[in-house]
């Protein structure tokens, strides 16, 4: 299940630098939350998905990102169907971080024979670029 996990973090980096929705999309069990330290988000349609991913658009035009890396952790089986998969993100532009990395921690399901995730706890969420609270 490495493999899977380290495919999946890529098709959630690589949606973004892509802007492609539906491959973020694909990835999501709904109802999804990104627990971040200013509070939990809480995304219960397609519609507040794509709302939440297009904010997240803007902060990488602010940023100027060319490249979000997640880099695998540690994936635990936790015998009851679900999946912890816990990995590092680094936001670059021009090759240089522009955030220190940081950790995440995702509830995933496989699905299709692909994870998928429910909700990822530390989530770095828009807000410090955009301004903009919530979804």
């Amino acid at each position: 299940m490495q493999n899977e996990f380290t495919l999946f973090l890529k098709d959630i980096s690589d949606c973004f630098i892509n802007v492609d929705l539906s491959s973020w999309q694909k990835r999501l069990i709904l109802p999804f939350s990104i627990i971040t330290r200013d509070g939990p988000i809480l995304m219960s349609t397609e519609a507040s998905v794509e709302k939440n991913f297009q904010h997240y658009l803007t902060a990488m035009e602010i940023m100027r990102l060319d490249l979000i890396d997640r880099h695998p952790i540690h994936l635990e089986d936790c015998e009851d169907g679900t999946w912890l998969g816990t990995f590092q993100t680094r936001l670059l532009s021009d090759g240089a971080l522009v955030v220190a990395p940081y950790t995440s921690t995702s509830l995933l399901q496989v699905v299709d024979g692909e994870f998928r995730m429910s909700s990822m706890l530390n989530g770095r969420g828009h807000k410090d670029w955009t301004g903009i609270d919530g979804i």
